[in-house]
């Protein structure tokens, strides 16, 4: 029998044991990243995301720092923590590394899946298609997190999954606005309902072309709005 990954809501993202407190504040955080609340290069202060956040300042300070070592939050010198914002050369780097991270991913996932797995993954997909259906835009961001660690966690190589989650992470100031964007968030449901589907039918080849793809639209909107003079 395969177990629920969501019976008690959707698995953490964070380590082991990071304070519910300090959770709850980089959520907060995530969902204004997503509804623009808070843009590329703007400053985390303490003093505000206390107030915003009804936070103690270790909390915050917790916080920031999480978001720091998963490559969402920056602190240039002088100027202090601010979300990270990609130039064109930055975002084609990173968005090579993961284009090549999740080839490697797909090669290794050894074909036909087992049962099991198979229904694992199929469960994943449908809770981010169902928070897609209820609207909550952490519950959207998480499970479509969920999924992917599912996904390229068939490669069974821990190191390379490692890798590919946290440049999933790295690049959630990018992919975050297609969580509110209804067009990509709907393409995101199709794609990764094909990539399911490649999996039953061990098509390998479509498998590594989706996910290749899947990354396109996110990028794309990061660009108009940020990089697009």
């Amino acid at each position: 029998m395969s177990r629920n990954p969501f019976a008690n809501g959707p698995r953490s993202v964070f380590e082991d044991g990071l304070p519910e407190q300090v959770q709850a504040v980089i959520e907060a955080i995530e969902t204004d990243v997503i509804r623009s609340r808070i843009l590329p290069r703007t400053r985390l202060i303490e003093d505000h995301l206390m107030e915003d956040y009804n936070a103690k300042r270790h909390v915050v300070r917790a916080a920031l720092l999480e978001l720091q070592r998963l490559g969402v939050v920056v602190k240039p010198p002088h100027v202090g923590a601010q979300i990270r914002r990609f130039d064109e050369q930055e975002l084609d780097d990173l968005y090579r590394m993961r284009s090549v991270l999740h080839h490697a991913a797909v090669a290794m996932i050894r074909l036909p899946l087992p049962p099991g797995r198979f229904a694992l993954l199929e469960a994943t997909m449908r809770a981010h298609a169902d928070a897609a259906a209820s609207g909550d835009l952490i519950a959207i961001h998480r499970t479509n997190m969920a999924f992917h660690r599912e996904l390229y966690g068939l490669c069974d190589n821990p190191y390379l999954a490692d890798s590919i989650r946290l440049h999933d992470w790295i690049s959630f100031p990018v992919r975050a606005y297609g969580v509110a964007d209804a067009g990509a968030l709907e393409q995101a449901c199709r794609e990764h309902a094909d990539m399911v589907e490649a999996v039953r039918n061990a098509d390998r080849e479509r498998l590594d072309w989706l996910s290749q793809a899947h990354m396109e639209r996110a990028r794309s909107i990061y660009v108009k709005k940020f990089l697009v003079r």
